[in-house]
């Protein structure tokens, strides 16, 4: 699969199956900063893909740039069988070249092929980066909030801070809800978060959130403006 995304690339991106997985492990340090038992070792991705998980890698003149990774859940649900999406990876200087969006979308497609009907995976909500992708481009929605899900992790994004996620739906065969919300409906923080402020945020956005979860509502689109993310 050769795709191009709709900005300037200096190479076509390629999307596929990897058969080899020479690179992973290392690809995942540079992404995250993070210690050797931090990742998921290479030779146990071998492994899941081999029964059942969808691998997919992404490579620019020969070079592997990114990746996503998800595997099969046990839902009880035969009406909607999912993949969960636990990582998505695009090395650092390749990264805001529209690769992440592209991976996800193979990912979709491998997905549908198989008979899933939806994805699901978790991101920080103060990564305004990533709401965008998630929710404001692939047009995933949310309505469930997990309170430090992680734990304390020893990286660069999450070192000293609450392990906070969004779990979204990423629904494959159902059109986007059309719904301009009003501003009682947002929530916004600033973007960047100014230094050292984050773990303050976390808190504040959080106890928002989970009000408006409990009230019924859902996270359906996103919005960054200069120096907000809504």
């Amino acid at each position: 699969l050769a795709v191009e995304d709709g900005v300037q690339m200096q190479e076509k991106l390629r999307i596929a199956e990897p058969d080899s997985l020479d690179g992973l492990d290392q690809l995942q340090r540079q992404v995250w900063n993070c210690s050797e038992t931090d990742i998921i070792p290479s030779h146990l991705l071998k492994a899941q893909q081999k029964h059942g998980a969808c691998l997919l890698c992404a490579w620019q003149a020969e070079e592997i740039v990114g990746f996503v990774y998800a595997f099969p859940t046990g839902t009880t649900d035969p009406k909607s069988p999912y993949l969960y999406s636990h990582l998505a990876a695009v090395r650092p200087e390749f990264q805001g070249q529209g690769i992440g969006r592209q991976l996800k979308l193979a990912q979709a497609d491998w997905a549908r092929q198989r008979g899933y009907q939806r994805l699901v995976w978790t991101y920080d909500p103060l990564q305004a980066a990533n709401a965008s992708l998630n929710i404001g481009r692939l047009g995933a929605t949310c309505r469930r909030y997990l309170v430090n899900y992680y734990g304390d992790l020893d990286d660069d994004l999450n070192r000293g801070v609450a392990t906070d996620r969004f779990e979204v739906d990423w629904w494959l065969n159902v059109p986007r809800p059309n719904r301009q919300p009003s501003e009682l409906d947002q929530i916004s923080f600033p973007w960047p978060l100014p230094p050292g402020s984050k773990q303050d945020w976390r808190l504040k956005t959080r106890a928002q959130f989970l009000h408006a979860f409990d009230y019924g509502l859902s996270v359906l689109d996103f919005k960054g403006k200069k120096e907000q993310a809504t």
